[in-house]
């Protein structure tokens, strides 16, 4: 039984979010960050957290929640604040380790600083889940970029939209797992030296903030 899907605009697909995934945005910093703090199965993790928020995405909007949310200003100011404050707590916390950091060195220049704890897998995949679940930008994709390669005369137009949401999640998936293996092994040597980590950490934290404003700063016109 062949797919309900036009070929050519599958094709089309395809090229599109190929392009799509190589932006930078909240979602490959957080899996970069991970990979480089806490190592290749971190980044792998949070990978996993991201690529189950895009299939939530992909099912809410084949079920038409996404356009409810969409359409009510009330519920999607709710998730763009909830998102931006999200976005906005991880960076302050990547700034807020640079600070004492910089401290501990401050006050014991002699002694290395202890190595924080590396984040447990549960908590990594609950971060990353919510930074793409809370994103209503995501949303406003589903609904604007996605329906562009639907073939209504194909008819099951709702399975239609779950399946290229789903490719997005595949197609996406990959490639934050690259970032997550070539981050972590060429990180592991750079990042032997403390400043460099405490440069990361900042250039982070300033990146999450700009994230979260930018989120904040999302118009809900999608049509």
């Amino acid at each position: 039984m062949s797919l309900p899907l036009d070929p050519h605009l599958l094709q089309l697909y395809l090229i599109a979010v190929g392009v799509l995934v190589l932006a930078p945005g909240p979602d490959s910093l957080l899996v970069l960050t991970r990979s480089v703090a806490d190592g290749r199965q971190a980044g792998v993790v949070a990978t996993l957290g991201i690529s189950v928020g895009n299939l939530l995405h992909a099912l809410l909007a084949a079920a038409g929640i996404s356009a409810l949310i969409a359409a009510s200003a009330a519920l999607f100011d709710l998730l763009r604040y909830a998102g931006g404050a999200y976005l906005a707590w991880i960076g302050l916390r990547s700034l807020w380790s640079v600070w004492c950091s910089r401290r501990a060195a401050g006050q014991a220049p002699a002694a290395p600083a202890p190595d924080e704890a590396p984040a447990g897998a549960g908590r990594v995949f609950l971060q990353a889940l919510l930074t793409n679940l809370l994103n209503p930008k995501v949303i406003l994709f589903q609904l604007a970029f996605v329906p562009q390669f639907i073939a209504p005369a194909l008819g099951h137009v709702a399975f239609q939209t779950f399946v290229m949401g789903s490719i997005i999640s595949v197609v996406g998936g990959l490639y934050l797992c690259g970032i997550a293996v070539l981050s972590a092994g060429a990180a592991r040597r750079v990042l032997a030296s403390p400043r460099v980590r405490t440069a990361m950490d900042a250039i982070a934290g300033v990146l999450f903030l700009g994230f979260a404003l930018r989120l904040l700063l999302t118009d809900r016109k999608f049509a």
